[in-house]
């Protein structure tokens, strides 16, 4: 299980540095494709057969088809990228907040994670992150005094055994099964 967590944990958010190739390929090869569009009628369509075509308007939509072609790439393109820009500035938050969840991972419930950043979604995810580690470090903070005051109730009992006070034993194991019920009650908090 551990190998799994830490194969897990090695994966590193591309971060902003991860989306720039994404970008420049798309870049490029919105320009490639136009390039190739407009060779492509280039070719098909040389000057003896625009001299055959009878109508201006003929002329004017056989000339204008690969540059409208080539722009229409081009806004597409523009949108992706301009779609993928936000996402390079959510890295620095999103790394952020992956360090938190696996610092949560290894069992650190006390630090916190606070996104300045202007993006609302991630402030709310931030807080309920802190939230929730917080409410997690509060449970088994419970947990942990109910099974020292197990740990000291055991150690009397193993006294009173000793002694042969029986009366002594019988309280101690009430007190013990009263600790059960109480870590029973934190259990049920959580959902295995």
């Amino acid at each position: 299980m551990t190998d799994d967590l830490t194969i897990r944990t090695q994966q590193p958010y591309p971060g902003a540095a991860g989306f720039y190739p994404t970008i420049g390929l798309m870049a490029g090869s919105a320009v490639a494709v136009s390039a190739a569009v407009i060779i492509f009628f280039n070719d098909l369509f040389d000057v003896e057969t625009l001299g055959r075509v009878r109508d201006s308007f003929q002329v004017a939509v056989l000339t204008l088809v690969p540059y409208m072609i080539s722009a229409a790439v081009a806004a597409i393109t523009a949108i992706g990228i301009v779609n993928i820009l936000p996402l390079t500035r959510m890295s620095e938050p999103l790394d952020m907040l992956q360090v938190r969840v696996r610092e949560m991972a290894v069992g650190d419930l006390a630090s916190r994670v606070n996104i300045e950043a202007n993006h609302p979604q991630l402030r709310r995810l931030s807080r309920e992150l802190n939230y929730t580690a917080g409410d997690l470090g509060r449970r088994i903070a419970e947990w942990k005094v109910v099974n020292r005051q197990q740990w000291e109730v055991l150690q009397s009992m193993r006294a009173a055994g000793e002694s042969e006070n029986n009366e002594a034993v019988l309280l101690l194991v009430e007190q013990m099964e009263k600790n059960w019920q109480k870590i029973a009650a934190i259990e049920e908090q959580f959902i295995t």
